[in-house]
C-alpha cells in the first residue's frame, strides 16, 4: 500500500536554538458580516500550545516565534483556516472564517452514504488511525461527524468531517482535536492520502509508562528520521538510506497480458464460461492459466538498491538558518538498525522486511526543518514501515522532546 499523508506541517518544539518568547496577537472575523467570532480555537499546528479568541474575536498565544508555523483557526460550523507566521506579522494576525456550506449540487451527484460508519468505520480507523499496538487502544469519540462517500466508477472513498475529529490515545496520553481537511482512498491506485491541522492536550496525569510508550512512538517515527536528516546524524542514529529504482517485473507483465488475451477469449467465444473453453479446445490448459494467475501474485516490480547515500546527497541548500531544502530523483530506501520494529507490522502487512521506502515527485521539492516537519507532504509518497506507521495512532506533537522522559 502506498500512502501520501499531508498533515500540513510547519510546527515547533522545544529542543530548538533559543528564541525569545513572544506573544501572537490577532483578530478572528465572519468572512461574510465581518462579525467576530467567539470562543474559536487558535493552535500551533500538530502541537500542544493553544488558546481561544474572546468576544471581540481577538486571542493572544505566548509563542516562540520560528520561521514559517501554521496558526490555525478552528471553530464548528467553519472551514477551519491557517496563517503562516513570520517575524514580521505575529502581532497583527487577522483571520476570516468561511461558514461550512454543502450545496444541494454536490449532495445529489455522489450521495453520502446512509450508514457510512457502520460500512467504512473499520476501514476509515485502520487507515486513519493506524494498526499499530498504539492505534489499536486510540479511539474516535464522534464518529458521527464523518460522512463517507464512494465513487463506485473511479473506485475512490473520500470522507468529511463537519467538526473536528476528537480522538483519544490512551497508550501515549493525548486526546487530539483533529481537523480533517481531506481523506481519500483510491482503490484502484491503491492508495490513501489524508491532510488536516492537528492540537494535542496532555492527559491530566502523565504517567511513566506513558512516557515510555512516548519514547518508543518517537524512536519509529518519521519525525525522527528528518530531525536526523536535518542535523545529519543518520549514521549516529542507526539509519541506513541507499537510493532506490524500480525495476519492471517482466515477468508478471508478460503474463498480465496472456491472461488478458485469453479472458477476451473466454468472453467473446464462450460467453465467459471456463468450463466450456478447457473443454471445447486444447491449445490452451488450465494448468497453463493457473501458472499465469500465480505469477501475477507477484510484485509489478521490484526494488533494486543503488549506492548508500548521506545527508548531503538530498540537500539542495539552506533556506536561511532554519529551513533546508531537499530533493533526490529516485527512490530512497530507509533501514534503521538501532530500532526493533513493531511486530504488529509484519502480522498485519505480509511485510517481509521493516524497511521504507520514500518517493518525491520528479520535478518538486520538500523544505524541513529541524522541527522534524516536511512541507509540502503531499509531494512525498510513503511505502513500507513509514506507509504503515505514519498514522494519527502513531503522532506525536512536534513540540515533543526526549527530554520529556526525564520529568
Amino acid at each position: 500500500m502506498k500512502i501520501i499523508i499531508s498533515f500540513l506541517l510547519y510546527m515547533i518544539f522545544t529542543f530548538s536554538p533559543s528564541f525569545a518568547q513572544s506573544v501572537i496577537k490577532g483578530v478572528v472575523l465572519d468572512r461574510e458580516t465581518k462579525q467576530p467570532i467567539h470562543g474559536a480555537t487558535v493552535y500551533i499546528n500538530n502541537s500542544s500550545s493553544a488558546t481561544s479568541t474572546s468576544k471581540d474575536g481577538s486571542f493572544q498565544l505566548h509563542q516562540k516565534i520560528i520561521q514559517n508555523q501554521e496558526l490555525v483557526i478552528s471553530n464548528i460550523g467553519y472551514e477551519a483556516a491557517f496563517e503562516t507566521i513570520t517575524t514580521t506579522n505575529y502581532e497583527k494576525v487577522k483571520v476570516y472564517l468561511t461558514r461550512k456550506i454543502t450545496t444541494l449540487k454536490e449532495v445529489s451527484v455522489i450521495p453520502f452514504e446512509k450508514d457510512g460508519w457502520a460500512k467504512w468505520g473499520k476501514y476509515f480507523t485502520e487507515s486513519f488511525i493506524g494498526t499499530s499496538k498504539f492505534a489499536q487502544k486510540t479511539k474516535i469519540l464522534n464518529p458521527d461527524i464523518l460522512r463517507f462517500r464512494y465513487n463506485k466508477s473511479s473506485k475512490i472513498l473520500t470522507v468529511i468531517a463537519n467538526e473536528p475529529i476528537q480522538i483519544d490515545n490512551k497508550e501515549l496520553g493525548y486526546m487530539i482535536s483533529y481537523d480533517l481537511i481531506t481523506f481519500r482512498s483510491n482503490f484502484s491506485e491503491n492508495t490513501i492520502q489524508f491532510e488536516g491541522f492537528s492540537y494535542f492536550k496532555d492527559y491530566k496525569r502523565i504517567t511513566k509508562s506513558i512516557l515510555k510508550q512516548r519514547r518508543v512512538a518517537y524512536q519509529l517515527s518519521m519525525m525522527r528520521f528528518i530531525r536526523s536528516l536535518y542535523e545529519h546524524k543518520w549514521q549516529e542514529d542507526g539509519y541506513v538510506v541507499r537510493e532506490l529504482t524500480k525495476k519492471e517485473n517482466l515477468e508478471r507483465k508478460d503474463a498480465q497480458e496472456k491472461l488478458k488475451t485469453i479472458t477476451s477469449l473466454v468472453n467473446t467465444k464462450y460467453e465467459g464460461k471456463w468450463n466450456s473453453f478447457y473443454i471445447l479446445q486444447s491449445e490452451i490448459i488450465k494448468d497453463s492459466v493457473t501458472k499465469y494467475q500465480n505469477i501475477m501474485r507477484q510484485p509489478e516490480f521490484y526494488d533494486v538498491l543503488g549506492k548508500q547515500l548521506t545527508e548531503s546527497d538530498l540537500e539542495k541548500g539552506s533556506l536561511g538558518n532554519q529551513l533546508k531544502e531537499i530533493h533526490h530523483q529516485n527512490y530512497i530506501h530507509i533501514l534503521n538498525r538501532n530500532q526493533k520494529i513493531d511486530l504488529d507490522y509484519f502480522n498485519s502487512n505480509n511485510a517481509y522486511d521493516e524497511s521504507s521506502r520514500l518517493k518525491m515527485d520528479d520535478d518538486s521539492s520538500i523544505v524541513i526543518n529541524y522541527q522534524g516537519n516536511y512541507t509540502p507532504a503531499i509531494q512525498w509518497s510513503m511505502e513500507g514501515f513509514f506507509a504503515w506507521y505514519s498514522k494519527v495512532g502513531n503522532m506525536l506533537p512536534l513540540d515533543y522532546t526526549i527530554q520529556e522522559n526525564n520529568k
